[in-house]
């Protein structure tokens, strides 16, 4: 690399540095020794030279020479931290203290864009996947991708550090209807989907229905899902919650999902921008809910059409229904047309159950719901007693589009929007299940 704006990069050194840096953050979840307050392997020490290419950390590309950590360690120094890793650490610390510690994490990336600044700065654009295990490492790992935006500096011996690294924010839901008037939004405390709404704890998972299905492999062979419509007048019945976990995880798995801007689904279906709801629907179609049309003539009514759930309201364009792609309305047809009703208190989130959030605009509730989630399954906790660990309680997991997230701890997923930014005080959650009652 050189030093010149618009000057050409050297691609195999940007990657090399990346990924050892994407390395040391991936060992930050289960390192102990690295903390928020010290951490002498903090990114400031991963370094790759424009040269000889050789490793300062020995079998790893990238590192600091030992006499230079050392040196920091001494002094005091406090790490330094780009944006991205001191996340991680929030993020990490808090699950442990939930009874999710991290067992193992593993990233790939790709560096899809690089350029070189005028300041001799260079801008990274990289795909980082991570796929996570929790507690003794059973079940359904979880994997989410994310768009980062790094940036590599130099140092007066010619060796690029990762100085800063940014996660491309979450967007926000495109609400296309206004909210429905004709059913009940009930607001459910996250506490109660979570499992510990009554005295702070988890429920055990012999009380988990559904446990099961967190366990279930991602399908290698997936059949289009058929779409024969139903009257208006029936009411859809209780989904298939084995399919609908199954379509669910082989749709967000990493197999399927290398590129975070790309919500990858069956072709049959319409694409936006934000794709939560959109997908949510299909998991439900999945599970055996049938598209219903709308009964109303113009293309406008057809889409707003309240009691109308279909990809496809005006099929030569591709147009779905308010209901299918938007959060609110998906809410408030499943409530009047379906099985699904507001999740009880003393119940917990389970396997096919939807999650919906309120929090936008700047990171609180507004009044309109933005983001769906369906639980995929359920994740162990881990708890001690007399000093013995053992595993007895257990929290949902959800999978969802845009961003695609397979298999996350719902709790992960709070704290993660916690740090880009939302205000847990202030958000709203509301949940439905479909369970017998």
């Amino acid at each position: 690399m050189v030093s010149a704006a618009g000057a050409e990069v050297d691609l195999d050194v940007v990657t090399k540095v990346v990924t050892a840096y994407q390395d040391l953050l991936d060992s930050h979840w289960t390192d102990s020794n690295c903390s928020l307050s010290s951490c002498v392997n903090a990114s400031s020490s991963v370094f790759a030279s424009s040269g000889d290419k050789k490793s300062q950390r020995g079998s790893s590309f990238g590192g600091s020479s030992k006499d230079n950590r050392d040196e920091r360690k001494d002094s005091g120094e406090n790490p330094k931290f780009t944006q991205a890793e001191s996340a991680l650490l929030q993020v990490r610390d808090a699950m442990k203290d939930f009874g999710l510690p991290i067992k193992t994490a593993k990233s790939t990336i790709k560096v899809t864009d690089a350029k070189m600044n005028a300041d001799g700065k260079v801008t990274v654009s990289v795909a980082v996947g991570t796929t996570k295990t929790y507690g003794d490492g059973d079940g359904e790992p979880s994997y989410m991708v994310d768009s980062h935006t790094l940036t590599l500096s130099p140092n007066p011996e010619n060796l690029f550090a990762v100085v800063e690294d940014t996660i491309d924010p979450i967007p926000a839901n495109d609400t296309p209807g206004e909210r429905p008037t004709d059913v009940e939004f009930n607001e459910v405390p996250l506490d109660r989907i979570l499992g510990r709404e009554s005295n702070g704890e988890n429920r055990p998972v012999a009380d988990t229905a559904g446990a099961e299905f967190s366990l279930l492999p991602a399908h290698k062979e997936q059949e289009s899902v058929g779409m024969q419509t139903v009257a208006n007048e029936e009411k859809h019945s209780r989904p298939d919650v084995k399919k609908m976990i199954g379509y669910a995880l082989h749709w967000t798995s990493p197999a399927v999902n290398p590129n975070p801007d790309v919500d990858v689904m069956e072709e049959q279906f319409p694409r936006f921008d934000v794709n939560c709801t959109n997908f949510a629907s299909q998991v439900l179609l999945a599970g055996g809910w049938k598209p219903r049309d709308s009964k109303k003539i113009g293309l406008t009514d057809r889409v707003r059409d309240p009691d109308a759930w279909s990809p496809n309201a005006i099929p030569l364009v591709q147009k779905a229904t308010h209901t299918w792609s938007a959060a609110q309305n998906l809410y408030g047809y499943a409530k009047k047309h379906s099985s699904y009703y507001d999740l009880p208190q003393g119940e917990q989130a389970q396997s096919s159950d939807l999650i919906f959030v309120d929090w936008d605009p700047d990171g609180k509730a507004d009044g309109e719901l933005d983001h769906t989630m369906i639980v995929t399954g359920m994740v162990p906790l881990k708890r001690e007693k007399k000093g013995t660990p053992f595993t007895s309680f257990a929290t949902p997991a959800i999978s969802q589009k845009t961003k695609n997230r397979h298999n996350i701890p719902l709790y992960e997923s709070v704290e993660i929007a916690r740090t880009h930014g939302k205000k847990l005080d202030k958000i709203k959650w509301y949940a439905l299940t479909s369970r017998p009652q």
